[in-house]
């Protein structure tokens, strides 16, 4: 078994949903942009909120209990195409490089995919079904940066169940093709 200490990013790639543990190895994966190495890229759980009951009586609660937030995975992208913008954002691209012409949409575009972040010692962790969103950014100061900050939420999958309970990732000590 594999012991998971360091994990840097060897890229992203999305697919449709994955909807049990036999799609991890049948999904079709499509890389994504390459993510700014000065904006982490994290897969964070959230503190659960917590749920005390106290008496008059006591200092102690009687009882106690808690309630998951969920798995939420930022950073950005860069290095992107106008097509992969349009994919990315919403919108739509007319006109072939270098003539070419992005119209971002004016409603914000919510994407539902699974989402794989590979490893660079190996293996992967997947979100098979994540929502979320891309937005622009873009530095026209002095750097020039353009980058689209995405934040994705890890879904409960209710056809992808282990021990008979819902999952919302997965990590792989060796990424499927």
């Amino acid at each position: 078994m594999t012991t998971l200490l360091k994990a840097r990013v060897a890229g992203i790639d999305f697919a449709d949903v994955i909807t049990n543990a036999g799609g991890l190895a049948s999904a079709s994966w499509e890389a994504q942009p390459l993510t700014l190495r000065d904006d982490e890229v994290s897969i964070v759980e959230g503190d659960p909120t917590e749920e005390e009951t106290f008496s008059h009586e006591n200092d102690a609660p009687e009882d106690y209990d808690i309630t998951g937030t969920g798995v939420t995975a930022v950073g950005s992208f860069i290095k992107v195409t106008l097509d992969q913008m349009a994919s990315l954002l919403g919108g739509s691209v007319s006109g072939a490089s270098p003539n070419g012409i992005y119209a971002n949409k004016a409603k914000k575009s919510l994407i539902t995919k699974a989402v794989r972040f590979r490893l660079k010692k190996g293996g992967a962790i997947v979100i098979p079904k994540a929502s979320g969103y891309v937005l622009f950014n873009g530095n026209l100061g002095n750097d020039g940066l353009v980058k689209l900050p995405f934040k994705f939420k890890a879904l409960a999958q209710s056809t992808y169940k282990v021990d008979g309970e819902e999952v919302d990732f997965v990590i792989q000590e060796t990424a499927t093709a």
